[in-house]
């Protein structure tokens, strides 16, 4: 079972819909502009490929990457590598995900980029959910989606929303869950938007955990026509693995195989590891009831590959390594602020004590001429 479609948060330099600018014209434009102009066009085409082709989304952001770097244009750089980290995360290639979203944060942090530094925590959170550390995976959740809050930023707000609602769940808290995904699709209506994919399908797997399979399947419907509607292949995937799941719990095994089939040649396409993990795995339990053990076998094989190329050592330590790094980060920031303040106060007290000076020596003065004036008063009486 494919517990929960995370949001990501995409970053666009020039902000604005991708849906207000067809992918064929920004296409035509990159043949009439460079430099930095270039960078911003390459990573809005990314966002039009990402859910459907992230092949391609992967070539325009190592294109933006490459651009950016050889002209210093760091905002474009970093927002690529946020960019290349959401590919990677998608893939279960976390370690590279995370070298990614690591360089990114550094770099946002440097120019105090607080749109992108959310959009990459946000993307990090979901990495430590997929890593099931749900508690730590909250803590980026609330913390992007109080920038986004303060920022007035709607459409990231419904995916952070719909993130926080997912690290609940995890935990344990299916009520403040609904909470959270009810918020992300009465804000997607407030945008005028349509319902949201991700919320759905999530309230979805809500269901499925209590064994209600008809509204869970109601909900996985309503997500998988709404991913279709967007050609949003990703969504398809994850939506028709889900439905398969549903029907495997029925025991109606024949749909079951052929939505999990279906979620499979997407998945494979679009080299979505953690989603062919949930299809191996439930073609495999099939094949085992049915007593096709040579094709449970095989299945079986295919998920432990799967398995151990999403989790892995490696992802773990550079989690780690963030943590360290922006707390680092952090340090430096409180003790800049820690000398700042130092500094005001020792000029603060220099001040002081010149002004303490001067009064005394003008106190010394005052009293001087007033000793000679006495002095000459008194000469003149003798």
């Amino acid at each position: 079972m494919m517990k929960h479609f995370l949001g990501i948060c995409l970053y666009v330099l020039a902000f604005g819909a991708l849906a207000n600018q067809n992918i064929d014209s920004l296409q035509n434009a990159l043949k009439t502009v460079s430099g930095r102009s270039k960078v911003d066009i390459l990573n809005k085409i990314y966002i039009g490929y990402i859910e459907s082709e992230p092949t391609r989304a992967l070539e325009y952001s190592k294109e933006a990457l490459e651009l950016a770097t050889l002209i210093d244009y760091q905002k474009g750089r970093a927002a690529a590598l946020n960019n290349i980290g959401v590919v990677y995360k998608n893939q279960g290639v976390y370690d590279k995900a995370l070298d990614n979203y690591i360089e990114s944060i550094r770099i946002s942090t440097n120019l105090d980029d607080k749109l992108l530094l959310a959009s990459t925590m946000n993307n990090i959170g979901t990495v430590y959910s997929l890593k099931e550390t749900y508690d730590k995976a909250l803590i980026y959740y609330i913390e992007s989606y109080e920038t986004f809050v303060k920022l007035d930023k709607e459409a990231q707000m419904v995916g952070a929303l719909n993130n926080i609602g997912n690290a609940y769940s995890d935990m344990g808290d299916d009520n403040k869950a609904m909470e959270y995904f009810d918020k992300a699709i009465a804000l997607t209506d407030e945008i005028g938007d349509k319902p949201g994919f991700d919320p759905l399908n999530n309230l979805g797997n809500i269901y499925f955990y209590k064994r209600d399979y008809s509204r869970a399947m109601s909900y996985y419907e309503r997500s998988l026509q709404i991913a279709m509607d967007d050609d949003n292949f990703r969504g398809q995937a994850y939506a028709l693995a889900n439905i398969g799941s549903v029907n495997m719990e029925l025991k109606q095994y024949k749909n079951a195989k052929t939505y999990f089939n279906k979620a499979m040649n997407i998945a494979t396409e679009l080299k979505e590891n953690p989603i062919l993990k949930q299809v191996y795995q439930g073609i495999a339990t099939i094949a085992f009831d049915q007593g096709e053990f040579k094709e449970a076998y095989e299945s079986r094989l295919l998920y432990d590959k799967v398995k151990d190329y999403v989790y892995n050592e490696e992802s773990s330590r550079k989690l780690a390594r963030l943590e360290m790094a922006y707390e680092f980060q952090q340090k430096e920031k409180e003790l800049e602020i820690l000398k700042r303040n130092q500094e005001i106060t020792d000029l603060k007290l220099k001040n002081n004590r010149i002004v303490i000076l001067l009064g005394l020596m003008g106190t010394i003065i005052l009293l001087a001429v007033g000793f000679i004036i006495f002095r000459l008063k008194r000469i003149k009486r003798i």
